[in-house]
C-alpha cells in the first residue's frame, strides 16, 4: 500500500511543481513586457523633452536653413517637407507632427 501511494505522490509532487514553475516564468514574463512598454512609453518622451512645436522648428531648421515664415507653404507643402526633413535633422515622429501642427496653426 505504501508503495502504491509513493507511485502516486511523486508523479503528482512533480505535476504541482511544473505548474508552479510555469506559473512563475509566466509571471516574470509578463512583468519584463510591461517594463518594456513603459521604457518604450518614456524614451519616446524623453526625446521629445516637453519643447512646444515652434521650439522645435526653430532649434531643427536653424541649424541648416534660414527660417521660412509658416505662411511661405501650404500645409499639404509643410507635410511633405517636415516628413522629408526628418530623416536628415534625425528627429522623431512625435516631433515632426509637433512641428507640422504648429506651422499649420500659425497661418
Amino acid at each position: 500500500m505504501i508503495a502504491t501511494l509513493n507511485l502516486i505522490r511523486v508523479p503528482l509532487i512533480r505535476s504541482l511543481v511544473l505548474i508552479v514553475l510555469a506559473g512563475l516564468a509566466s509571471n516574470a514574463y509578463a512583468d519584463s513586457r510591461e517594463k518594456r512598454q513603459k521604457q518604450d512609453a518614456s524614451s519616446a518622451s524623453d526625446s521629445y523633452m516637453g519643447l512646444s512645436g515652434q521650439e522645435l522648428w526653430s532649434n531643427n531648421c536653424l541649424r541648416c536653413h534660414n527660417i521660412r515664415p509658416p505662411t511661405m507653404y501650404s500645409n499639404a507643402q509643410w507635410d511633405v517637407i517636415v516628413h522629408h526633413m526628418r530623416v536628415r535633422a534625425n528627429i522623431t515622429g512625435q516631433e515632426q507632427r509637433a512641428i507640422v501642427e504648429f506651422l499649420k496653426s500659425s497661418k
